[in-house]
């Protein structure tokens, strides 16, 4: 029953957690790194408490720091949670103070402390540990530079919680630029059991008087349908740029990225809320496109394989290696997909177009794509060709595939790394208006890592038109380069 953290909520503390709390303690239990945003009142404190609790029973030497921006803050919320579930215990438990319970003996313990203290997250090497810090926003970055020290050895699972008010810091790149390395949770108020089954345009429509519909809260403990009446009143303002107290505290969404963000969080969770609900489970019939980006050192080799059914894509699959050579990993990898496969597109700058020749030599359609060639050299340019509005081909296939994920028109999404690639992506204009993506070298340096990932997807949806490739394997389009130059040829290579 300890190993059952919902068990252990519900036979010793309890309690019985909905399904999003359900989901909370799990991902704490089984994943190192947790990151949840939420709205108010979904229960997420009083499930720290609970995940805390279980923690100390389920381990003899378990160690439990909990942090918050102030310390009224851990003793007002989360520490206010583990005294009430304490007190209302089916079993007894330790006389608590304040903000420490020691469970069995001095090495079982959970502590409460504010962010200036961070000496507190010292000397637990080799430890059990469960870290929280809550209301996450708020708290200075250099505290998770602690944290991430008390990592390094032993078990030690990070929760980091709170409303997603503030678009940058330790929390927001949990969600962006590091996601790969979180697990990340959405609880939005129409999440919670009081508003299960309704939409905002439903709730708005509800008879606004005392005892009517919005009163009608099976679960009074967690968000009402009359508070998010109240607050779409007073917190919308026509939009959504007006309106970010709204979108993070109601919606559990950062209220916005940069202003130069090509890609919105808001598009990429969709995306990866469809994927989750709707899981590709068919293996599909019709023609797939590979995108291929080739690393190298520290970068990797990314290939995603893609299906598109009229407007939309469907990701069929997607690999990723790292070494210098990857060429055997990409060939088995491709060759699953092989009687299907229309069109392999690699990215042929650097050591990508010997990749991308190997590719051909293993009998792959492949096609052999410079996107940093200039749209103004593409063939027949029209003086009002769209393309014209931007600097080379990555930007345009890039604000493409932008586009696809704005219609929702790609399912599958549910890799965490390429989301934050994505997310991360930020555009510039030149002196002429034209449109380009961030240099790579300037994005590094501001903390982005190389967007391998976001990179491979680009090539497999946005710079291919399957439309051109009724029948696989049998034509190549690309650059003909072998005499140095960059001629975009049609090359009728039968296979």
């Amino acid at each position: 029953m300890i190993q059952d953290p919902i068990l252990f909520a519900s036979q010793v503390l309890g309690v019985d957690l909905w399904a999003r709390e359900v989901e909370i303690v799990q991902t704490i239990k089984s994943h190192r790194r947790t990151a949840i945003k939420a709205c108010h009142g979904v229960g997420k404190t009083f499930t720290l408490a609970v995940s805390a609790l279980w923690w100390l029973a389920r381990y003899p030497e378990g160690i439990v720091l909990t942090t918050s921006s102030t310390l009224r803050q851990v003793r007002t919320q989360l520490w206010f949670e583990i005294h009430r579930l304490v007190e209302r215990a089916r079993v007894p438990f330790p006389k608590l103070k304040t903000t420490e319970l020691k469970f069995r003996d001095d090495n079982n313990f959970a502590l409460g402390f504010s962010t200036d203290q961070a000496e507190n997250f010292q000397g637990f090497h080799g430890k059990q540990v469960l870290i929280i810090a809550d209301e996450a926003p708020g708290i200075e970055p250099g505290i998770f530079d602690a944290i991430a020290g008390t990592m390094a050895g032993g078990r030690v699972h990070t929760v980091m919680a709170g409303n997603p008010t503030i678009p940058s810091g330790p929390f927001f790149d949990a969600f962006t630029k590091e996601r790969g390395l979180w697990k990340c949770l959405s609880i939005d108020a129409f999440d919670s059991p009081n508003l299960k089954g309704i939409n905002l345009e439903q709730l708005l429509a509800m008879d606004p008087r005392e005892g009517g519909p919005l009163d009608d809260n099976p679960f009074p403990q967690l968000v009402t349908r009359r508070w998010v009446f109240e607050q779409y009143l007073a917190w919308w303002h026509g939009n959504e740029s007006s309106s970010p107290n709204w979108l993070s505290r109601v919606l559990a969404r950062f209220p916005d990225q940069a202003e130069n963000a090509l890609f919105r969080m808001r598009w990429l969770e969709r995306a990866r809320q469809r994927a989750l609900q709707n899981p590709i489970t068919d293996a599909g019939s019709g023609p797939l496109v590979a995108g291929v980006d080739v690393g190298g050192g520290q970068a990797e080799t990314v290939v995603y394989v893609c299906e598109s059914n009229g407007d939309c894509w469907k990701i069929v699959r997607m690999g990723a290696w790292r070494g210098e050579d990857t060429r055997g990993q990409v060939v088995s990898f491709l060759n699953e997909f092989r009687p299907r496969l229309s069109l392999v597109r690699v990215d042929a700058i650097g050591i990508g177009h010997n990749f991308g020749l190997h590719l051909r030599d293993c009998r792959f359609p492949v096609e052999l794509v410079k996107v940093g060639m200039a749209c103004e050299n593409l063939p027949h340019m029209g003086e009002n060709d769209p393309a014209r509005r931007f600097v080379n081909l990555k930007a345009c296939f890039y604000q493409a595939l932008a586009d696809a994920f704005e219609r929702d028109q790609v399912h599958g999404l549910i890799d965490e790394e390429t989301i934050g690639q994505l997310s991360g992506l930020l555009y510039e204009l030149d002196s002429q208006g034209r449109i380009r993506i961030e240099a790579k070298d300037k994005a590094r340096a501001r903390g982005v890592p190389s967007p391998d990932r976001a990179d491979a997807l680009m090539l497999a949806i946005a710079a291919a038109d399957p439309c051109k490739y009724p029948e696989p394997n049998i034509f190549i389009f690309g650059y003909d380069d072998d005499d140095g130059g960059d001629d975009w040829v049609k090359l009728c290579r039968k296979y």
